[in-house]
């Protein structure tokens, strides 16, 4: 039975992908600060915008107000989307009162965060949802074992919860012994990518690698990409081609 793709919107991967995600699932981005993974957010919401779909932004570290910058910056314009009420920019900082001090720090009420999202996504009819970054919504001074447990539920939730097909983004430890996302990645339905940015011969490269797909016949690979103006990410060999003068 062939199943109708969502499109992630990256130029190059979804050929890969058979025509992208498999709908109604969740999918993980992991990358260090700058990589690239609000870029991938915003590229597959305006790619389901653009074919007249509504989409959810959850906000995590920036304001929505960040997040339209952002945006500008590579010549998108969300506040058009925002005014049509086809997509809304939750700010998920609420969530978090209570918890600057380490003697008043409490956990964040997972169950409440993806009830009110359900919420949000039901009423406007909204088929993609974005959540960057999920780590802070479970990471504390607690046990590993007790992270990881919050991270399996949080996925539990947002599956049950949402009919959405979902992109989530999580941040790498870059100098840690453990690897945090590991909760997230073991309980994924569907899929975790890593971006990646190196430094060769004194010029920096990014790279998109496909390290888990399930229901998707296609093998573990390590893009090269760039970020283009209008487009986001490009994967390297589908890049456009300058105009002749």
């Amino acid at each position: 039975m062939n199943i109708k793709r969502v499109p992630t919107g990256i130029v190059g991967l979804d050929a890969l992908l058979q025509g992208g995600f498999l709908p109604n699932r969740s999918y993980l981005v992991s990358g260090d600060a700058g990589a690239g993974k609000t870029t991938v957010c915003l590229q597959f919401l305006l790619n389901g915008l653009a074919h007249g779909e509504k989409a959810v932004y959850v906000t995590v570290d920036e304001r929505p107000a960040d997040l339209l910058q952002s945006a500008a910056s590579l010549h998108w314009d969300l506040q058009k989307h925002v005014h049509d009420k086809n997509l809304v920019l939750l700010d998920a900082s609420p969530y978090f009162s209570g918890r600057a001090g380490s003697t008043s720090e409490k956990s964040v009420d997972l169950t409440r965060i993806i009830s009110d999202l359900s919420g949000f996504a039901k009423r406007m009819n909204a088929t993609r949802v974005a959540i960057d970054p999920i780590t802070p919504l479970f990471l504390s001074s607690d046990s590993i074992v007790h992270i990881q447990e919050n991270a399996r539920l949080l996925i539990h939730l947002i599956q049950s919860q949402l009919t959405t097909t979902n992109l989530l983004t999580a941040q790498l430890p870059s100098r840690s012994n453990h690897d945090l996302t590991g909760g997230i990645e073991e309980f994924m339905a569907s899929g975790v990518f890593i971006l990646g940015l190196s430094q060769r011969n004194g010029q920096f490269f990014r790279t998109l690698c496909i390290k888990k797909m399930r229901g998707t016949a296609v093998q573990p690979a390590e893009l090269p990409f760039k970020i283009v103006a209008e487009q986001g990410l490009v994967l390297d060999g589908h890049l456009p081609q300058p105009v002749a003068g």
